[in-house]
């Protein structure tokens, strides 16, 4: 893929989980969660919005030799969290796949710690 479009999907995926994570579904499930799965899904979906807002203002020249470093592991990342958002039995399990794949995009642009 060209750098272009694998910026393009990442945004795509980050903006698909956005929308996962504020879902009824996912909301249905994270009523019966834990107090710490709620905390962690708040924090997680302010990670995921971050990392939106950092891809979408950063010029391609400046993350594309990143982007194409780190092709398949971005591409395997999005495979994962699409997986894991298809289910969506577990909170923490789906939570932690987010944050691999902010991990993951952290190599390409300075994101808030996904810890």
């Amino acid at each position: 893929m060209t750098p272009t479009e694998i910026r393009k999907a990442t945004l795509d995926q980050l903006r698909s989980t956005r929308e996962d994570m504020m879902s009824t579904r996912w909301m249905l499930k994270l009523r019966a969660a834990a107090q710490q799965e709620k905390d962690d899904h708040a924090r997680m979906l302010v990670n995921v919005q971050h990392a939106i807002l950092e891809l979408e203002n950063k010029k391609l020249a400046e993350i594309r030799d990143q982007l194409v470093a780190n092709e398949q592991a971005i591409s395997d990342g999005i495979d994962a969290l699409k997986e894991s958002l298809k289910k969506i039995e577990k909170i923490e399990k789906t939570i932690k796949a987010i944050g691999q794949f902010l991990q993951i995009l952290g190599r390409v642009a300075k994101l808030v710690a996904t810890a």
